[in-house]
C-alpha cells in the first residue's frame, strides 16, 4: 500500500508477484520484489489528500494500530468504529484558520494536517484555533481532561501537543512529517526517503491519487 506499485499498469507485477509470493512462503529469504522494491518519499505527504488514495488509507491504518483515541469520547478510534459512532478524518488546524492565517490550500488540506476523530469532537473544534478549541473541549462537561491527560490523547494520533496549542502550524507539519515517517519505517522495515523521485510515478498513478 505505501510503495505504491500497484498505481500503474499491473498486470506483469500480479503475474510475478503470485509466483514470488509462492516462493516466499517456502523460503523466508526468498523476498517478493515488490517487498524489496516498495518505497516511500517523505514528500508524498504534501500529495496525499484523497481518501481513496492506497497509501492515504494505509498511513491512517498505522495511526490506527497505534491505539488513536477520540478527542471527545475518549475511547480509542477502533471502538468507536465498533459501537457505530460516527467518525471522519478531519482537519487538525480548521480549514477556516488556515485560510484567515493566509495558508494555502496545498499546505493545509494533506494528510499531515489530517486524523480520524469523532463527528462530534469535530463539531467542538469548528474553525477555532488549536489553542482555542483544545481547551473548550477540555472543558465539556463529558470530557474534563486535564492537559496532560488530553495532551496523550494528542498524542496518540502520531501529533505533538506543544505545538499544537502553540498554533505552530508549519512546525507542526514538519514534526508529523517525521512521526508518521517513523511510523511508516516500522511497518515497511526500511528507512523512508527524504525527496521525491517524481519519475517513480507514472501519470497514471497521479492521476488515480489526485482528488
Amino acid at each position: 500500500m505505501l510503495g505504491e506499485l500497484y498505481g500503474g499498469a499491473v498486470e506483469t507485477r500480479m503475474a510475478n508477484d503470485y509466483e514470488e509470493l509462492l516462493r516466499w512462503f517456502e523460503n523466508d529469504d526468498a523476498v517478493p520484489r515488490t517487498v524489496r522494491d516498495a518505497s516511500f518519499q517523505t514528500d508524498r505527504f504534501d500529495t496525499l489528500r484523497s481518501r481513496l488514495s492506497a497509501a492515504y488509507k494505509g498511513i491512517n491504518i498505522l495511526v490506527l494500530r497505534e491505539g488513536s483515541k477520540d478527542w471527545f469520547w475518549k475511547a480509542s478510534i477502533r471502538e468507536l468504529d465498533a459501537n457505530e459512532i460516527a467518525l471522519d478524518i478531519h482537519h487538525i488546524f480548521p480549514r477556516k484558520w488556515c485560510e484567515n492565517a493566509g495558508i494555502p490550500r496545498d499546505e493545509y488540506d494533506s494528510i499531515l494536517n489530517k486524523t480520524l476523530i469523532s463527528y462530534k469532537a469535530n463539531r467542538k473544534i469548528g474553525g477555532d484555533a488549536p489553542s482555542v478549541y483544545l481547551p473548550k473541549i477540555q472543558q465539556e462537561k463529558q470530557v474534563g481532561l486535564t492537559n496532560n491527560e488530553m495532551d496523550a490523547l494528542l498524542s496518540s494520533h502520531a501529533i505533538a501537543p506543544e505545538l499544537l496549542r502553540a498554533d505552530e502550524f508549519r512546525l507542526f507539519i514538519e514534526d508529523r512529517r517525521r512521526r508518521l515517517a517513523a511510523l511508516i519505517e516500522k511497518a515497511m522495515g526500511k528507512q523512508v526517503n527524504q525527496t521525491l523521485e517524481k519519475e517513480e510515478y507514472d501519470t497514471e498513478a497521479q492521476e488515480q491519487y489526485a482528488e
